[in-house]
């Protein structure tokens, strides 16, 4: 269902939508290469093809469509998704906050289509709607009511995770950590659901915050302090702890973005003003001295074709970001691209990345821009 104020299709409008041959000016600066780092780590420049503006929002979700040619985001302030392409042009606006077909109460998460839709789990209605990109509504069933995240892509059947009950020490495990579930897109049925394996794993630590399943039975989990545990399809664990960790502490950037999503939670909570002030001024003095996850979001991870396992990192940087790469349990190198990531999704040789700009003298309004920037990774090594 389309939303009433919606630019015509095709639409090339007025957000600093950069075209793909504008984009080659700034392939100097962006060349696909391969070095290694002072500490011999592998880094990938990938070059950059294309980008396409976006508005302000609150979601960091994208999901790159079949075509690897157009991308769709969550504009969150106006409960709406927004279909992208790779030249800078918008494809199609559409849905609005409802409960009708079609509409959102939370459009959660995004994820492709393997027969070129889009769908969206919507977290607050417990229901998965599938889109085509130009807006048209295909169909709908309803989610598990502890389904909470959706893996990337899905045909007849779309898998997802929930976060279950943890209890974790160096001595073991107790109950079950997360449950995959795989639910017909036709009928709404659940065809499977499935604990993940609970340890315990050699994680000094301790602390194991969430896991996805790869393409065959394994599985990936995030631990403290750069830690992965890595559990193939025979229960076998490897704990890698990334060699690209560092425990740096919040940057400036990071202290003022968590300290505006603090404020807004306690708004939305309707905390009083005074109140509020204080409880924010004691979490932030606690946030800037504990340093940085390793990984940027639970939801900023995937398996590609090859089965190779990519997360977004949190390293502390203003012009470039990290994603590291792993392959059979082992660090493969980090892709690098430009300006600070905040979602990203990866589809055959097409890296597409949710970025913000770094305030620059002349934005008048004083905050990041976002953007899509799309990245050719055929000629990586482990691109496909």
């Amino acid at each position: 269902m389309s939303h009433r104020t919606e630019p015509p299709r095709r639409h090339v409008g007025p957000m600093k939508a950069v075209t793909r041959f504008a984009v080659a000016a700034l392939l100097a600066l962006v060349v696909a290469c391969v070095q290694d780092d002072a500490d011999g780590e592998a880094i990938f420049t990938p070059e950059v093809f294309g980008t396409t503006a976006l508005p302000l929002s609150d979601s960091d979700q994208v999901a790159l469509l079949a075509d690897e040619r157009v991308a769709c985001v969550v504009d969150s302030y106006e409960t709406r998704i927004r279909c992208v392409d790779a030249d800078g042009a918008f494809m199609e606006i559409f849905g609005r906050d409802g409960e009708g077909p079609g509409e959102f109460g939370s459009a959660a998460a995004l994820a492709r289509g393997e027969a070129g839709t889009v769908g969206v789990h919507d977290a607050e209605l417990g229901r998965f709607t599938v889109f085509e990109p130009t807006g048209a509504y295909v169909s709908e069933v309803m989610a598990p009511a502890s389904f909470f995240t959706p893996l990337r892509s899905f045909g007849t059947v779309l898998s997802g995770v929930s976060f279950d009950v943890m209890v974790m020490t160096r001595g073991g495990t107790s109950g079950s950590l997360m449950t995959r579930y795989d639910v017909n897109t036709v009928s709404g049925e659940v065809v499977r659901e499935e604990g993940s394996p609970i340890g315990p794993w050699d994680v000094a630590c301790g602390e194991v915050a969430w896991g996805i399943p790869d393409r065959t039975e394994g599985w990936v989990f995030l631990a403290c302090e750069g830690h992965l545990i890595f559990v193939g399809d025979t229960g076998q664990a490897t704990v890698v702890r990334a060699p690209t960790y560092r425990a740096e502490l919040p940057d400036e950037r990071d202290v003022a973005r968590h300290e505006e999503w603090l404020m807004a939670f306690q708004r939305e909570l309707g905390v009083p003003t005074s109140t509020a002030d204080e409880t924010v001024a004691e979490a932030m003095d606690s946030y800037r001295a504990t340093p940085k996850r390793y990984f940027l979001s639970t939801e900023h991870q995937l398996f590609d074709a090859a089965n190779r396992y990519w997360i977004a990192t949190q390293r502390n940087t203003h012009d470039w970001s990290y994603l590291d790469v792993y392959e059979n349990a082992e660090y493969a190198g980090s892709v690098r691209v430009r300006d600070r990531l905040r979602g990203f999704d990866l589809l055959g040789s097409t890296l597409v990345v949710l970025v913000e700009r770094q305030v620059g003298p002349d934005d008048a309004d004083g905050l990041p821009d976002r953007a899509l920037d799309w990245y050719e990774i055929g000629d990586l090594g482990f691109g496909r």
